[in-house]
C-alpha cells in the first residue's frame, strides 16, 4: 500500500519563493512524486526559488531520506518547536543532515 503526502504550496511573489510543505509519511514510494512536484514547481514558475519545509513530514526510511537528500532539493531548517506537539524535533533534522 502506498502511503499519500499531503502537499501545500506557498507562493511569495515579491521573494519569488516557491515553499512547499509536505505532511505525512515519506517513503521510497512517494518520494519519487514529491521530487516530481519540486520539479514542477520549479517548471511552472522558473526563476523562482522552490524549497521544502519539511516541518509536517515523518520517515523511518533511511532510502527515502537518500533519495530525498540527494535530489539536491533545498530544505528549510527545521523550525525550533513542533507548533503540533510544542516541543523540537531534532530527530527528522539529524536524520537529514546525516
Amino acid at each position: 500500500m502506498t502511503t499519500k503526502l499531503a502537499v501545500t504550496v506557498a507562493v511569495d511573489m515579491d521573494a519569488t519563493t516557491v515553499t512547499l510543505r509536505p505532511a505525512g509519511r515519506l517513503t521510497p514510494e512517494n518520494v519519487r512524486g514529491l521530487l516530481a512536484v519540486v520539479g514542477r514547481a520549479g517548471r511552472v514558475l522558473p526563476g523562482f526559488a522552490v524549497q521544502l519545509d519539511l516541518d509536517l513530514l515523518h520517515t523511518d526510511s533511511p532510502e527515502a531520506l537518500r533519495a530525498l537528500t540527494d535530489s539536491g532539493a533545498r530544505t528549510l531548517p527545521p523550525h525550533p518547536l513542533d507548533a503540533r506537539y510544542g516541543f523540537r524535533r531534532p530527530d527528522l533534522a539529524a536524520k537529514l543532515a546525516a
